[in-house]
């Protein structure tokens, strides 16, 4: 009976998660001045350091465009992190965006210096891969990131854009950012934000639910910085780990 009652509970919270999405993606993907979402990069990628594979799906909608967003992610025990993201890949509609099909290589460092303080150096590398114009897209991050509790932790530091990403010129900004356990192993919410008035200006905030002990849901929205050309947009996700989360 309580595995019934836990399943149905389940169930319930993944659709509830879904709805909200789909609701906010049509209230916040909307077309006006602005002429795109906020670009995607990733300065949090699996720090499990524990030998883990993770995949995840990502869907968001943006104007008339449903998106997705595939991600595959090693997180090594000697801190080294690998990930291979497709962003913006139209599953129907598209030309919503300045860029689709970008296809990246995101390659990150975690260096333990005490229990309670990290340092993690990394490099998001790729290009648009069957739309154009076709050109290079380079991200270099470096972060601190501090656990003052057992339930939060706080990262920021500097990042490097250049200019076939930022469609401005070549950008020195900061990126700051949380992650807090709301119920252990359970409930979490994440945010990051990115200075600047860029293409990749803005912040986005998800909540996580893990379902099961590999498989986590997501939701979550993109907000942009002012004058950075981006726009609102909504989106849901899911995760599943080759070990427990």
């Amino acid at each position: 009976m309580r595995l019934i009652f836990d399943f149905l509970r389940n169930s319930l919270i993944v659709i509830f998660l879904g709805y909200a999405v789909i609701f906010s993606e049509s209230v916040l993907a909307k077309s006006g001045k602005k002429t795109h979402p906020v670009k995607k990069v990733d300065v949090t990628p699996n720090t499990n350091d524990n030998d883990i594979w993770t995949l995840t799906l990502e869907s968001d909608i943006y104007e008339t465009t449903n998106y997705l967003n595939p991600i595959i992610d090693f997180s090594a025990s000697n801190g080294w992190d690998v990930q291979m993201a497709f962003y913006s890949i139209p599953l129907y509609g598209g030309g919503a965006q300045n860029y689709e099909w970008d296809s990246y290589i995101n390659l990150s460092k975690t260096f333990d210096i005490n229990p309670y303080l990290k340092a993690l150096a990394g490099s998001q590398n790729g290009t648009t891969l069957f739309s154009e114009p076709r050109q290079w897209h380079n991200f270099n991050y470096g972060l601190l990131i501090v656990q003052p509790l057992a339930f939060i932790n706080l990262h920021g530091g500097p990042y490097w854009a250049n200019k076939a990403l930022s469609t401005t010129t070549d950008v020195v900004g900061y990126t700051t950012g949380f992650a807090v356990d709301l119920i252990k192993d359970k409930l979490s919410f994440q945010g990051d934000y990115f200075s600047g008035h860029c293409n990749v200006s803005g912040a986005v905030v998800n909540l996580f639910y893990r379902l099961l002990p590999k498989v986590q849901v997501y939701m979550g929205v993109n907000v942009p910085e002012t004058d950075s050309g981006n726009e609102f947009y909504g989106l849901l996700g899911v995760s599943v780990a080759s070990k427990s989360l």
